[in-house]
């Protein structure tokens, strides 16, 4: 049998387990130019929000009945598709499933193991980790003697923003909601300052730890403390825009405050869709896979083990439990 996990109910506010189901069905068998994947890792992401609600949104709605689907580290198990063999390892936007066909092979990525742990694929060495360094370094153009602000800064895409950034020579501060966390950014990443949202004023933290003003801000969470960036903004600062994850649950809109600051500042506030830009995802691969071999650059994964722990793990993403990328270990394998 092979275990599924199917949306079954679109959520209104926050996300809990009834909006999923689990299904033991029947196992997949490839046709012909199919390849079967045996899952291994599963990604839990912010956007799978959005892709919940029953409207328009920059990634394809989910269909009530039909499984999750979201990137998906996998073997190749069976294939009758020339371009892949039986050992590969791939990932692609599939099924949350332990065994899912690939009709052709289409959205199938080989996965080269040298570069590191499977899982990476997904996180720091796949479209997260292009994420930050898209938003961070062709957007944000952090320099040296800026001072960078990163929302969400333990998260997945905040802790490479905040390298890179560091790497650029810039002043890094970041915001995260455990002091945990803080100290994670810190300690780990080498953030130069940091600071627990859930305890201190964002604007407070911010005359404090940013005394010469804002230079660049990655956003990944909008809501007020977008509204506390804007106000510290130096003239000409750059906001990449990567999310906005303290709206995805409201059921209205509240809107955001200081967006006069635009004008007389100058700020160039630009947000981006990390799938605009997958074609440079080699080239991303092959700058910071050594700086990961070399432990100049650091990052952390949150795996839980258990398919049929998807929906409470992916929830827990929400609720901001982890430190970095959570994924969901469907399999074990040998090339983590």
């Amino acid at each position: 049998m092979n275990t599924r996990i199917l949306f079954v109910k679109r959520p209104v506010g926050w996300v809990d387990e009834s909006c999923f189901a689990i299904e033991q069905g029947p196992e997949p068998v490839a046709g012909p130019q199919d390849v079967l994947v045996q899952a291994l890792y599963l990604s839990t992401d912010p956007y799978l929000r959005g892709r919940m609600n029953d409207g328009p949104s920059y990634a394809p709605g989910f269909t009530l009945g039909q499984p999750v689907v979201s990137r998906v580290v996998g073997r190749v198990i069976a294939s009758n598709n020339t371009g892949f063999a039986v050992g590969d390892y791939v990932w692609g936007f599939l099924d949350w499933a332990e065994r899912v066909v690939a009709p052709r092979g289409e959205g199938l990525h080989k996965i080269d193991p040298s570069l590191g742990p499977v899982s990476l694929a997904i996180s720091a060495l796949g479209m997260p980790g292009l994420t930050a360094w898209v938003g961070m370094m062709e957007l944000g153009k952090p320099a040296p003697g800026d001072t960078v602000f990163i929302s969400s800064a333990a998260g997945t895409v905040g802790q490479l923003a905040g390298q890179f950034a560091k790497r650029a020579g810039a002043r890094v501060v970041g915001s995260a909601g455990a002091d945990h966390k803080v100290a994670y950014v810190l300690e780990k990443c080498g953030f130069d300052a940091a600071f627990n949202y859930k305890e201190h004023d964002t604007g407070e933290a911010l005359r404090e730890l940013c005394p010469r003003g804002v230079d660049v801000y990655f956003d990944n969470v909008g809501g007020t403390t977008l509204e506390a960036a804007l106000g510290h903004a130096n003239v000409g600062a750059r906001f990449p825009v990567c999310g906005m994850i303290s709206a995805y649950n409201l059921t209205e809109d509240r809107g955001i405050r200081n967006l006069q600051m635009l004008l007389s500042k100058r700020i160039t506030m630009t947000g981006f869709i990390v799938g605009d830009h997958v074609h440079k995802l080699p080239a991303y691969q092959a700058r910071v896979a050594p700086w990961f071999a070399r432990g100049e650059t650091v990052f952390a994964e949150d795996i839980v083990p258990g398919i049929e722990r998807a929906p409470a793990t992916l929830i827990g993403m929400f609720n901001g439990e982890a430190i970095g990328k959570r994924l969901v270990q469907v399999a074990e394998d040998s090339g983590r």
